[in-house]
């Protein structure tokens, strides 16, 4: 029998990169439409997420309480219940070829606006097999990466890679 978390996440990353091995990325001219992701929507069981890098609410404070950031930071369970986190926050950050480095820290105090970094920002919340089907084939005929997050224990997180699409 298929069995699935109460919260199972598919995610596609919405970031701006050129594409390796001539997987599509946003920013390129093959990323799929709004209307492209309408249609996928409308074939979920529950709508598309929109993630955003937990620190979020320290530099936007429309985006959530900053105060239960600060709280919740260095806890394991707070981070697991924040879509757009990793276990750890380096994982959430992205460095380019040529070194630069892109993310959401969470000290504010640095004078770095808050970017997406590794932090996929559309996914799909999958309840059913029938929405991670649906996904897997959204993935594969609109050329994205594909990488599942579970609950596996790695070095390096392979669900926070730039330009992917992400399931948990």
């Amino acid at each position: 029998m298929f069995l699935l978390t109460p919260l199972l996440t598919i995610t596609l990353s919405l970031t701006s990169v050129s594409s390796r091995n001539c997987r599509c990325t946003s920013g390129s001219g093959c990323w799929p439409s709004d209307s492209e992701f309408q249609t996928l929507a409308s074939k979920l069981s529950q709508p598309l997420i929109h993630l955003v890098p937990p620190a979020t609410p320290c530099y936007d404070s429309t985006a959530g309480n900053c105060t239960d950031v600060l709280a919740g930071w260095y806890t394991g369970i707070w981070r697991s219940d924040q879509p757009g986190a990793a276990q750890n926050s380096n994982y959430e950050t992205y460095t380019f070829p040529n070194g630069t480095i892109q993310g959401c820290y969470l000290n504010t105090t640095l004078g770095i606006a808050c970017c997406q970094g590794s932090v996929p920002v559309i996914g799909v919340d999958a309840r059913t097999p029938e929405d991670i089907q649906e996904a897997v084939r959204f993935a594969g005929s609109n050329n994205l990466r594909l990488v599942i997050k579970n609950t596996g224990c790695v070095n390096r997180p392979l669900f926070t890679q730039f330009g992917f699409l992400r399931a948990d």
